[in-house]
């Protein structure tokens, strides 16, 4: 049986903000920020630390290399078995891995990633991002991969009393997993309401209603998310990704990727080298190849070993 965890195990940028930046240095951090993984893989390669391991399996994990952020995930928890976000990393890694592995071996993947996120939530009861991640996993996974909606409500249950909103955003996700539509869009407004970050909240709606369909509500809920205040620069980033994903007003998204890369405030959760390939997605969309190319090219030239970018490019030259 082929396991459904995208949403868990995808390059979610809501989930990954919350549990970057807090425990890497500042050089690394800020070449893994601005999406230089080549330099990353560079730096690090020969280091046997746990921070240095980590961040390049957080490399690998961006340029969707499982198997290789899976290696280093490991190594990471082995040489600091007491890091939570290590863990949390590994969990992801091992998710990741299982979507893109036959059935039999899905299945191992995935439930090495429950006993990942169990863990890292077991070393840190304050972890939002590893309870929210373990939520989903209990949301999305069938009873006998340990899956289970009372353990998501519990979860849900435990981080209200960290991060209002984001229990809600659990609470959204039950409701779309029993076919409680409106429910869901109940707790998505609630968590809007109740979140220290608005604008996420409303992108994570905007997701909703384009996987339901509702693409003029998609975009108006996008509108609403770059009206708040304070909010993250990788906003623009989802915004463009979510109107590439609903097929809707490519130009627009165009603009917003560029004003994502033009803010100097990239972040790993965004890296440069995706908000290239996302610009050559749009303007291949777009008809424009020869301009696709050379988004393709700029997002090799950070992450060489990004294949999807390699595969782009071949295609539209």
């Amino acid at each position: 049986m082929k396991l459904t965890l995208t949403k868990l195990f995808g390059l979610s940028v809501l989930w990954l903000a919350l549990s970057i930046g807090c425990f890497a240095d500042p050089p690394a951090n800020e070449l893994l920020s601005s999406g230089r993984v080549n330099d990353v893989l560079s730096a690090l390669n020969s280091h046997e630390d746990g921070l240095s391991l980590n961040l390049l399996s957080r490399a690998y994990f961006a340029m969707e290399r499982w198997d290789d952020a899976v290696r280093f995930g490991e190594k990471a928890v082995r040489v600091e078995p007491s890091n939570s976000n290590y863990h949390l990393w590994l969990a992801r890694a091992y998710g990741r891995k299982a979507e893109d592995s036959s059935p039999l071996s899905a299945a191992g993947s995935a439930r090495k990633a429950k006993n990942e996120f169990e863990r890292a939530v077991q070393l840190d009861p304050s972890n939002v991002a590893a309870r929210v991640d373990l939520a989903e996993y209990y949301t999305e996974a069938p009873a006998i991969m340990g899956g289970g909606l009372d353990k998501a409500r519990a979860q849900a249950a435990q981080v209200e009393s960290y991060d209002k909103g984001m229990a809600r955003l659990i609470l959204a996700r039950i409701a779309i997993k029993t076919h409680d539509l409106p429910g869901a869009d109940s707790q998505f407004h609630a968590a809007i309401k109740e979140s220290a970050n608005p604008a996420d909240m409303w992108l994570e709606l905007a997701a909703f209603y384009r996987q339901q369909g509702r693409l003029d509500d998609m975009q108006n809920a996008v509108r609403s998310a770059l009206l708040q205040p304070g909010k993250r620069s990788a906003s623009y980033f989802d915004a463009g990704n979510e109107l590439f994903l609903g097929s809707r007003d490519f130009p627009t998204a165009v603009q917003y990727v560029q004003k994502y890369l033009a803010s100097g405030a990239l972040v790993e959760s965004a890296p440069a080298f995706r908000a290239h390939y996302l610009m050559g997605q749009l303007d291949e969309k777009m008809g424009a190849k020869q301009a696709a190319a050379a988004e393709y090219q700029a997002s090799l030239k950070l992450a060489s070993g990004f294949v999807p970018a390699q595969k782009a490019l071949s295609r539209v030259q």
